[in-house]
């Protein structure tokens, strides 16, 4: 005797359903190729990655350094005099930019390499590229601001941002990267050469009111500049209006730990409000 005809399943079974899923055409669209010196990008986030960061979000009272800007005789950036302002509250700190070495040692340089994140067009796309100002605790806000305008012009691919031999590496497959990526983040000093001791990004300027971003960062610190913000407060009894910029610090809890953290904020707090150069 034969077996009954096999029963096809309803029109409303999951497997149904499923492949009426499958077979509707795709969401109009367009393809566009990945840029590959976003390899830089990734790579930095894959370091990050590997770091135990805490962060610490405050604000300050700027209203007295946008003051003195406003009549100073050559412009200078408020990334600039905030970064000056880091300088001087590090270089009381030297300990919040050490870097391991080995197991049982910390390297503190004496001089701070300053890693600026600009951001550059390289090979039709926007990129967040970094430029690092070498011993910039010896330097001014207007001098670092004047760095940082010619870093923004600079040619790329050559000796600067995004050298020729960084852009090679950048193209390298990946195994072959993370290799290197390997030796440099075991070496303070080789790290120190090609990243900088210290990290500063600001985004402020693309936005207003309460904002500022949490970096996925390889360095020891990093200080996240935000927006700037206009704020009624009581001083001296009177209701007065004051600017106050955002900003939060990043740092690695293996070498940081909270309340080091937090008084450092106060002390790069005071030293912004105080306008300090």
């Amino acid at each position: 005797m034969s077996a009954p005809p096999a029963t096809p399943p309803p029109k409303h079974s999951a497997w149904a359903q499923l492949r009426r899923e499958l077979k509707k055409p795709r969401a109009p669209n367009h393809r566009v190729a990945y840029p590959p010196m976003r390899n830089f990008v990734l790579d930095l986030m894959a370091e990050g990655r590997r770091k135990n960061i805490i962060n610490l979000v405050f604000a300050a009272d700027i209203s007295a350094a946008l003051a003195r800007l406003s009549t100073a005789a050559e412009p200078v950036s408020i990334t600039s005099v905030v970064s000056k302002a880091l300088l001087l509250a590090l270089g009381e700190n030297k300990h919040m930019h050490a870097y391991r070495y080995g197991r049982d040692e910390l390297v503190m340089f004496e001089d701070i390499d300053l890693s600026f994140t600009v951001e550059r067009e390289l090979d039709g796309a926007l990129l967040p590229l970094a430029y690092i100002s070498r011993a910039a605790n010896r330097k001014s806000a207007q001098q670092l601001h004047q760095e940082l305008q010619a870093a923004k012009a600079a040619p790329l691919g050559e000796a600067g941002m995004m050298s020729a031999l960084e852009k090679r590496f950048f193209q390298l497959p990946q195994f072959i990267r993370r290799l290197v990526w390997r030796y440099i983040r075991n070496d303070p000093y080789v790290f120190k050469q090609l990243a900088g001791t210290v990290a500063v990004t600001s985004m402020g300027m693309f936005t207003s009111g309460s904002a500022v971003v949490f970096p996925i960062t390889p360095m020891t610190l990093t200080l996240s500049i935000g927006a700037i913000e206009k704020k009624v407060i009581v001083v001296d009894g009177k209701m007065v209006e004051r600017a106050f910029i955002h900003l939060n610090l990043s740092a690695d809890h293996d070498i940081i730990d909270g309340a080091p953290l937090m008084r450092f904020a106060d002390a790069l707090k005071k030293k912004i409000e105080g306008a300090e150069e």
